[in-house]
């Protein structure tokens, strides 16, 4: 059976509602170790100015206060509500298309494999919000202080790439990007169903109680199963904008160079903060998501 237009799109915007609700929850409780964690990522061996996850959330504190650890949040604040709102809209709408596919009813539950192919769907069209996004945040948080700051805020950042370079400057690193997300999302949504599902008597309608363990344990599994592509990620994301200043040609250059210098340990930089961070994060995204959900139903 098809649901009505305006089923449709009030479904739309209960998604787009509560995934932007998610998205404030996830900056608030996370922001502050994935500044460490972008930091620990992106310095280089020839100039380690932290030692690990607690050296530089305290040096970051002492040198720039709270504001320090928050650097660049605005894009991720607006961009955590695009991004909640995209990728909850769009899984929405993949798990429709795959119902269709399936010659499923509207509402029925699918099984793992459908969730995943649902999931990684989400993820090839939510990836276009994903980049720019995630290349502005990145570009800030990368900016240390002493330095010399290149961009005043997010906004100037993204005005400023955009001037020089185009759309396609926004696009810096969408390639080692996919890399990460797609599969990343496919993980993801597929974790926190099957934890449900494990979890929860009633996996239709969990408690919060069970959507903020199954989130925890699904944000835990989704980075450790992706991380060593977010730190290619982030590599080409905070070298230069100008192509010809760039010191990673490709994916696999990149990868290549962090393996010369800093072996198999160079793709699991900052995986600590990023843990610690994932876990309380992910929680809190799959616990306001549903509560807003059903406050809007």
């Amino acid at each position: 059976s098809s649901s009505s237009p305006a089923r449709g799109s009030q479904m739309s915007i209960r998604e787009i509602a509560a995934g932007t609700a998610a998205g404030i929850a996830q900056v608030v409780v996370g922001h502050p170790l994935d500044t460490v964690k972008v930091r620990l990522q992106t310095q280089r061996p020839t100039d380690v100015k932290f030692t690990g996850t607690v050296d530089c959330f305290f040096k970051t504190l002492r040198y720039e206060g709270v504001k320090g650890l928050y650097k660049g949040a605005y894009s991720p604040l607006v961009g955590a509500m695009f991004q909640n709102a995209a990728g909850f809209y769009f899984y929405a709408w993949s798990k429709s298309a795959v119902r269709s596919v399936w010659g499923l009813e509207t509402n029925a539950g699918l099984n793992l494999k459908q969730t995943f192919t649902a999931a990684a769907l989400s993820g090839c069209m939510a990836i276009f919000v994903e980049t720019p996004v995630d290349l502005l945040k990145v570009k800030m948080q990368a900016q240390l202080y002493g330095g010399k700051a290149q961009y005043r805020n997010v906004f100037h950042a993204g005005y400023k790439i955009f001037m020089d370079r185009g759309i396609q400057g926004l696009y810096q690193g969408h390639i080692s990007n996919a890399y990460r997300f797609v599969p990343g999302r496919a993980v993801y949504f597929t974790t926190y169903d099957a934890t449900i599902g494990y979890i929860s008597k009633t996996p239709e309608r969990p408690s919060l109680y069970h959507c903020f363990i199954a989130g925890g344990f699904t944000g835990g599994v989704t980075w450790i199963s992706t991380y060593p592509f977010d730190v290619i990620r982030n590599r080409m994301q905070a070298d230069a904008s100008d192509p010809s200043h760039r010191r990673y040609k490709s994916v696999s250059h990149c990868a290549a160079q962090i393996f010369k210098e800093e072996g198999l340990g160079g793709f699991s930089k900052g995986l600590t903060a990023c843990l610690l961070r994932a876990v309380p994060c992910n929680a809190a995204i799959f616990t306001t998501y549903t509560a807003a959900m059903r406050a809007i139903e």
